[in-house]
């Protein structure tokens, strides 16, 4: 008797053992443990590394140079036409995309029996915030892709307050590519524009991109203009562009990073606020300017 009763305590233990076990696997999170990710965006790369997923990243696209960890992973080509046959051999558990209607790698892959979160290019910064939501539930990390968007909300306010107190909201031309690539209203980069406290000139055009004429920069005269791609020196050499305001009075702004205004992620603030500080530098430069300037003399 003595011994049936030990032998049935010790097949309850195994017992409770295999299920502590299977409970174990099935309650697993995505996050534990090593996995092995790919992307095929810059916008995308960034938002892994910045929810501390770049670890687990084993390749990108040639595109993606940010952060500089970023620069050191496999590459997979560009983010339109992939290396198939190379993103399926390194076998990664995720492959993270944005939705691109020239592109069918998305299912092909997924024909290949690999799993692809697919995340929609945004357009708008609340795309921006569902983009990093997604990603942040792609790799088990919900909790810390809200932290970012929160963190987002909370500075573009402060963006936005300090629009509201400027003295004027000066018109702005933004090329993002040569020759006179630029963006319109159906875009996040117009939105945090208008946000920052500028116009953009073609906010009347309702498409993401536009290639703009010089006839028509000229006549709608912005009073900044914003390069990605070209130096102030290269635009006064321009033929025709010495009538528009932003020329004449030396308001060409190159220095505020291409990567984070045109990607549509977390970084997009950070070229919010450059971009705000250098409008506000140039009013208050223009500000001091006018205090400076003598009176003129009353008319006879």
């Amino acid at each position: 008797m003595r011994k049936f009763i030990v032998g049935c305590l010790l097949l309850l233990l195994v017992l409770l053992g295999y299920q502590q076990y299977r409970l174990s696997r099935t309650h697993k999170e995505p996050n534990q443990g090593s996995q092995r990710f790919i992307s095929l965006s810059p916008t995308l790369t960034e938002i892994l590394f910045e929810l501390g997923a770049g670890k687990d990243l084993v390749a990108v696209t040639t595109y993606c140079v940010y952060p500089e960890e970023a620069k050191a992973k496999e590459k997979i080509g560009d983010f339109v036409n992939p290396n198939f046959e190379k993103i399926v051999g390194l076998k990664p558990d995720v492959v993270f995309a944005e939705t691109w209607s020239s592109s069918k790698i998305v299912s092909r892959l997924r024909g290949s029996g690999l799993k692809v979160t697919e995340v929609k290019s945004p357009r708008s910064l609340e795309d921006i915030y569902q983009a990093i939501l997604q990603v942040g539930q792609g790799l088990g990390k919900e909790s810390g892709a809200h932290e970012t968007v929160q963190s987002m909300k909370r500075r573009i306010e402060a963006i936005r307050a300090r629009a509201d107190q400027m003295k004027f909201h000066p018109s702005l031309y933004i090329e993002i590519d040569l020759p006179s690539w630029t963006v319109g209203r159906a875009s996040y980069t117009s939105q945090a524009i208008e946000i920052c406290g500028a116009r953009n000139i073609f906010n009347d055009v309702d498409k993401p991109a536009l290639q703009a004429s010089k006839e028509t920069i000229i006549e709608r005269n912005p009073d900044i203009i914003l390069t990605f791609d070209s130096t102030p020196e290269e635009f006064r050499s321009r033929a025709g562009w010495q009538k528009i305001s932003a020329i004449q009075k030396g308001w060409v702004i190159a220095d505020v990073g291409r990567n984070m205004l045109s990607h549509g992620n977390h970084r997009l603030v950070d070229g919010m606020e450059q971009l705000q500080s250098r409008l506000l530098e140039l009013q208050a430069s223009e500000a001091d300017g006018n205090k400076r300037k003598p009176p003129k003399e009353a008319m006879p």
